[in-house]
């Protein structure tokens, strides 16, 4: 393996000397009768000293030696020789740049380190297949014989040339060899000469659009792709090669840097609605749509006679936060397609990001996990030395941004971006690679940024020696002319009408632009994106299950099969359950939300639910795959044991993330609406960890891009006396990013189904387990899709009250509200107060009442919080005409719903001649709780007292 020889490479002065001859001289007699007897590394060096055998005339340390350090010269250069390779355009190492990252060149590269002298170096060695494989060229005249400075020279130019290869670390010598294979050879890769021309028309394309976009739109930012043009030969030889392997789904997710280029001339967008979005003109804009380089488009085109389809992802500014997206929305797409070669992901990073994301990490962690794993992701990486004016000295600790992937066995090819022929080879090869093994590799493609971060920023005010270079470096495409120029591939004035005729396309599409009507703008591009869904005019779907069916399905459910054998624990768990059905009563939200699945999986929606400890459940409640205790690694998943047509069910912990899971996630529900997705946090207060991921994608995705998504969000929330981070899930954080006005009472739109599809989330505190269940299954049964933040119980996951009889299950719809249903109040126009709460809260009031023997306040539960249901709060009013409107939560009073229910609740009431609401509450905190057991009970006891005078 590389390994070891890669420890003897540094010890350079231990090589055997004279008086180990003897030891030698034992080791080749025992080499010779069996080869597997002596150790592997010296089979490398007898395997080299000829046919003639043995001679103890022979001077054998000498010749083992001279032998021993060829091998170790070779495996240096293999190991450490991209360090040395010519990748970067601009040479900023060699001008001694103070913001390049400092190199420092191992001691095995320096060949004056091996004490060759001028008579080996014009000495021929016979390399031995075993050891330097690639260089056993049999059609040279003499054979696999190297004179040792002809040899360095072909180590330099393999190793050190225009593409650095970094694959030693990859443990596998199947994998390395493949690699070897292909990139030892004297001419690793022929090009024609119509692939030549092929280039250099993307090439131009890449490149003249930059300019026209620079000409006509002077004052737009746009951040262009000026430096690195060679990212288009890129993505475009990933392409073509991987769909040659059969790949027909390219799910591409970017940044921002290049994307205009890449719509253009990868997804083949119209120019002239390019144009347009720059002129204003273009009608296909959402009203509170996104700027232009951060807008995703899906496309088919046919690629070398085959159809494949690419899927430019919609993505914010927030760097790398679309790479789980990406890998999530392709590993869906490999789900529905039933097939693990048909879908693949590139993704493309700037350098600086690469190096500085953590996302990055959470995200290539998936590469071989258990329903995360896409089969290999194509990382490519445009590397234009910097980051905003962020340089790479202080962008990372490394010589190059990739070392993140040799965290995953990853291979990593370092390419100059001046030279396409070698950016097409390494993607060639990178598809390859890819298709070989189903595992993801690196591509780091090197170049430069023409302008500053965009087009209006001065660079020079920072990196002022980097563009002074610059500024005297010609263009990759004036570059590659000159060289098929030079080498008769076109002539002078052949290339000149290939830039004319593509800039005049580029006139007549802008000319176009301006003529755009504006009559559609505003349009919703959401409907169309999947045909089944439709807008709200039509009602919605009865979200109850009939209760024969639900027994049926609950038995099917809960009856454990005989070959299984459970935890006691597990057993007497899914006893109960079974009773619960039996019975008709008591039905907990464990056995809710698993009735709620499996009535989905048997009408054929394909149901998952990922995140940490999620099939156990963090509260041991939930145990959707049962561990056999007798036979180890068996387990047992009733909800895949319903019916032989049934949709598949999916229950995944995941790795302990929540940025990237999350991201992937919302990637998946992404690809079908008929699928109900769900990720579960372990408490509700760690999903501030994939607050991004919030409040990018997920609440104003429909909004900016146009893009439905009805994923579900699980967060345990409520205050138990566990401390700071174990009691809130943020309730105020989620509803502050709902876009429903709190001043419109909605007269218009009071129908349920209205009020929901113009709002951009839901958010919901349920108390119930029947209405926990007709909330899932709504997210399916309505002809439209919106994420849904379910803040979910803890205590209540055992509370005696917090139960269901089947009956309920078979209800129309979701209670967006609970009015008191307390049979001994007094009547509506005696009572004094009205409470206002959600979630466990109105356990603990209701007791409370209990206790005091109050008749004169009704407490309800607002279950579905965002949209407000302005209309059931109306009701109320005009119900409890005189009572004084109070709301009353366990979270401190700069937390939990207040700041979002307050104006509402005024709203509501507005008109009705009731005071301001008023509200009971912790006192505001800078903590979200106590971690004092005895303080949180106190703390509860003066909200609950207060709330009864």
């Amino acid at each position: 393996m590389f390994r070891a020889v890669k420890r003897l490479s540094s010890t350079l002065t231990k090589l055997p000397s004279r008086s180990s001859s003897y030891y030698m001289e034992k080791m080749y007699e025992s080499w010779k009768s069996d080869p597997s007897s002596v150790h592997s590394s010296w089979n490398a060096v007898f395997s080299t000293m000829g046919s003639e055998g043995f001679s103890p005339e022979v001077d054998i340390a000498k010749e083992g030696r001279d032998t021993l350090r060829v091998g170790i010269l070779h495996r240096a250069f293999q190991i450490s020789g991209y360090i040395l390779s010519d990748v970067d355009p601009l040479r900023l190492h060699s001008s001694l740049d103070e913001h390049a990252v400092p190199i420092r060149i191992p001691g095995s590269l320096k060949v004056e380190n091996y004490k060759f002298t001028p008579e080996d170096m014009e000495r021929e060695y016979n390399i031995g297949i075993q050891m330097l494989k690639g260089f056993c060229d049999f059609s040279r005249p003499r054979g696999g014989k190297w004179k040792l400075k002809d040899l360095i020279e072909r180590l330099k130019s393999v190793y050190c040339g225009k593409i650095g290869y970094e694959i030693t670390h990859i443990p596998f010598r199947d994998e390395t060899n493949f690699l070897r294979d292909r990139i030892e050879l004297e001419t690793p890769y022929v090009l024609s000469k119509e692939r030549k021309l092929d280039l250099l028309k993307t090439l131009a394309r890449s490149h003249l659009l930059e300019n026209f976009f620079l000409k006509k739109f002077t004052t737009h930012k746009r951040f262009g792709l000026e430096g690195l043009e060679s990212v288009i030969i890129a993505i475009e030889s990933i392409i073509e090669q991987a769909s040659e392997h059969g790949v027909d789904t390219f799910i591409i997710g970017m940044p921002h840097r290049g994307r205009l280029n890449v719509l253009a001339n990868i997804c083949q967008s119209s120019l002239t609605e390019m144009f347009g979005m720059f002129m204003g003109t273009n009608s296909r804009v959402l009203e509170e749509g996104d700027v232009k380089y951060h807008l995703g488009h899906k496309t088919q085109r046919t690629i070398n006679g085959n159809p494949v389809t690419i899927d430019l992802l919609a993505n914010p500014s927030h760097l790398e936060a679309v790479d789980p997206v990406t890998v999530g929305k392709t590993h869906a797409m490999q789900f529905y397609q039933n097939s693990p070669n048909r879908a693949m992901a590139i993704l493309i990073h700037g350098d600086a990001a690469l190096a500085g994301q953590g996302v990055v990490y959470e995200t290539i962690q998936m590469e071989d996990l258990y329903e995360y794993s896409t089969g290999g992701v194509i990382h490519l990486v445009a590397n234009n030395n910097i980051g905003f004016t962020t340089t790479p000295r202080e962008a990372r600790s490394s010589l190059f941004p990739t070392s993140i992937a040799t965290s995953i066995q990853a291979p990593i090819f370092h390419v100059n971006a001046d030279c396409p022929e070698e950016v097409d080879f390494v993607c060639r090869l990178a598809a390859d690679w890819r298709k070989e093994f189903r595992k993801s590799v690196f591509v780091d493609l090197i170049g430069y940024r023409r302008h500053g971060h965009n087009e209006l920023d001065e660079p020079l005010f920072t990196n002022p020696k980097m563009y002074q270079i610059i500024e005297k470096h010609e263009p990759v495409f004036g570059l590659y002319q000159k060289k098929l120029i030079s080498e008769g591939v076109i002539t002078e004035e052949a290339s000149q009408e290939l830039v004319r005729k593509i800039i005049n396309e580029f006139e007549v599409s802008f000319n176009t632009a301006k003529q755009f009507n504006q009559e559609l703008k505003n349009i919703s591009l959401a409907a169309n994106e999947w045909s089944p869904i439709k807008l709200p005019q039509s009602d919605p779907y009865f979200t109850g299950v009939e209760v024969e069916r639900l027994k049926a399905l609950g038995t099917k459910i809960n009856a454990l099969p005989s070959d299984i054998h459970p935890h006691p624990g597990i057993s007497k768990i899914y006893r109960q359950r079974l009773g619960m059905i039996e019975s008709g009563v008591g039905i907990d939200w464990a056995c809710a939300e698993a009735l709620a699945w499996g009535s989905l999986l048997t009408e054929d929606i394909h149901v998952r639910i990922s995140g940490e400890d999620v099939q156990r459940g963090t509260f041991s409640q939930r145990h959707a795959v049962i561990k056999d205790q007798k036979v180890d690694s068996k387990s047992y998943t009733p909800l895949s044991h319903l019916s032989k047509d049934q949709a598949k069910f999916t229950a995944v912990n995941s790795h302990l993330s929540e940025y990237g899971v999350l991201g992937f996630e919302y990637g998946y529900s992404l690809t079908n609406p008929n699928a109900l997705i769900l990720w579960e946090a372990q408490f509700g207060d760690f999903a501030n960890g994939t607050q991004i991921m919030i409040d990018q994608f997920i609440t104003p995705g429909e909004a900016k891009w146009g893009q439905e998504s009805g994923l579900v969000l699980l967060l345990p929330h409520g205050y138990d006396g566990q401390g700071a981070e174990h009691s809130s899930g943020r309730i105020e954080r989620m509803l502050e990013l709902s876009g429903d006005d709190p001043y419109d009472f909605p007269i218009e739109r009071l129908k349920e189904r209205k009020q929901i599809y113009y709002n951009n989330i839901q958010v919901v505190m349920p108390t119930n387990p029947a209405n926990y269940f007709h909330m899932l299954r709504r997210q399916i049964r309505r002809e439209f899709r919106k994420p849904m933040f379910v803040f979910s119980p803890k205590r209540l996951l055992r509370h005696r009250d917090a139960i269901s009889n089947i009956e309920e299950f078979s209800a129309d719809r979701v209670s967006r509200l609970y009015e008191d249903m307390a049979t001994d109040l007094v009547q509506d126009n005696r009572v004094r107060k009205v409470i206002l709460c959600s979630g466990q809260v109105y356990y603990d009031l209701a007791e409370e009442r209990r206790k005091r023997n109050i008749k004169d306040i009704a407490i309800c539960r607002v279950e579905q919080i965002a949209p407000f249901p302005f209309d059931k709060v109306h009701a109320l009013g005009e119900k409890y005409n005189n009572a004084q409107f109070q709301w009353v939560q366990e979270e401190p009073l700069n937390m939990g719903p207040w700041g979002y229910v307050m104006p509402r609740i005024n709203t509501s009431l507005k008109g009705l001649g009731f005071d301001k609401v008023s509200v009971v509450s912790r006192v505001p905190h800078a903590a979200a709780a106590t971690g004092y057991a005895s303080w949180h009970i106190k703390q509860l006891a003066e909200i609950l007292d207060k709330a009864m005078n």
